[in-house]
């Protein structure tokens, strides 16, 4: 479970630590936000909000963050962890004190329900970690 919540972290992006993605990276994650937009048929807007820290509870806005989460290969089509992938992926400087405190206070979005447990994660890691974690970049 504990691994679940290290994928919130690392499936977004950018972290506040400075750690940045390489222009591959950053490309293929537009691609997948792109692609969540589009499936989800949320509004950009609620995505930007989100983004913000203004969280809508919206069927389309859950739908977004697990087809960004899934697409990165963090969560399977049970959304369940991929612990192998999450470990791989962490940024080398990512302080493991950050990331372990962050999974800690996150732990509570695995009781989200179906659908909803990426969202929860995100607007958790977003609003009451210091990790912080972005989906879209300017």
């Amino acid at each position: 479970m504990k691994a679940f919540f290290a994928l919130c972290v690392l499936a977004a992006v950018a972290f506040a630590q400075g750690q940045q993605l390489t222009a591959e990276q950053s490309a293929k994650l537009k691609e997948h936000v792109k692609i969540c937009i589009d499936s989800s048929k949320v509004d950009k807007q609620l995505v930007i909000d989100a983004r913000a820290g203004k969280f809508a509870e919206t069927p389309e806005l859950y739908e977004f963050f697990t087809c960004v989460f899934k697409r990165v290969g963090f969560l399977d089509d049970n959304e369940k962890l991929q612990e192998d992938v999450i470990r791989a992926k962490a940024p080398a400087g990512l302080s493991k004190e950050v990331l372990d405190k962050g999974i800690q206070t996150c732990a509570k979005a695995q009781d989200a329900g179906a659908g909803k447990v990426a969202f929860a994660a995100y607007k958790c890691f977003k609003t009451e970690s210091d990790v912080k974690i972005d989906i879209l970049e300017d």
